[in-house]
């Protein structure tokens, strides 16, 4: 499930892996081999992949929406306006393609392992989560029967291919901050700021709603001083 070449007319935004004189097999290679870099090293070692990190709260805490992919090469990739991120969710695929010669020895396994980073299986609001959106468009159901990653299986440095991608997103997502009621409400990351939020706006409700019950009060009371 990949793009190759560019299309003659018209415009795509996917992204397309040139396939002019290579194998299939050295074409693929390459991409994903160059995408990846060279691990680029311990600069990216203090990021840290947290549970929180998962697709249904990139949506509904960064406000980042979901682009559900067909093509592999566009997976996690987010968009120059970055607002929104493609998801490659056939996990169904790639559990065939695990012995395949085709992809670079490793690529599937992470791939994999990226979505259970994403659609944590153990959580039954990302299930709930899942199924809203497989309403819209069929979704592979085999993205939440992944295993559920163990703690040393979310460090960055155990990521090659994806690791770039995953640390623009996490370094976009740390540096969201809401902006909506509802992303007031399920972003609990800074739990000081959160509690400070909420009991500012309780008191701001407080404040109005006593001050409404003076008001209609002192109508009353004037209503009654003219009709006695």
């Amino acid at each position: 499930m990949m793009d190759f070449g560019c299309p003659q007319y018209g415009f795509t935004h996917q992204t397309q892996i040139t396939w002019a004189t290579k194998s299939l097999n050295e074409a693929v290679k390459e991409y994903f081999s160059t995408s990846s870099g060279s691990n680029r090293g311990s600069s990216h070692d203090s990021v840290r992949l947290e549970r929180v990190f998962s697709a249904r709260n990139l949506e509904r805490i960064a406000g980042i929406q979901i682009e559900w992919t067909t093509n592999l090469a566009d997976h996690l990739r987010l968009t120059d306006e970055e607002d929104k991120i493609s998801i490659f969710h056939y996990a169904s695929f790639l559990e065939c393609q695990l012995k395949s010669s085709i992809f670079p020895k490793g690529l599937i396994e992470e791939t994999l392992q990226t979505i259970s980073l994403l659609f944590p299986p153990t959580e039954k609001q990302t299930k709930l989560w899942f199924k809203k959106h497989s309403s819209t468009i069929r979704l592979d159901k085999n993205a939440l029967r992944r295993e559920r990653l163990k703690t040393e299986d979310r460090k960055i440095e155990n990521f090659r291919f994806w690791r770039e991608r995953l640390v623009i997103l996490k370094q976009f997502f740390d540096d969201t901050e809401p902006n909506t009621l509802s992303q007031w409400w399920y972003d609990r990351r800074k739990g000081v700021q959160w509690y400070t939020f909420w009991v500012a706006v309780l008191v701001l409700v407080l404040t109005v709603f006593f001050g409404l019950i003076q008001c209609i009060e002192g109508a009353l009371q004037v209503y009654k001083a003219f009709h006695p």
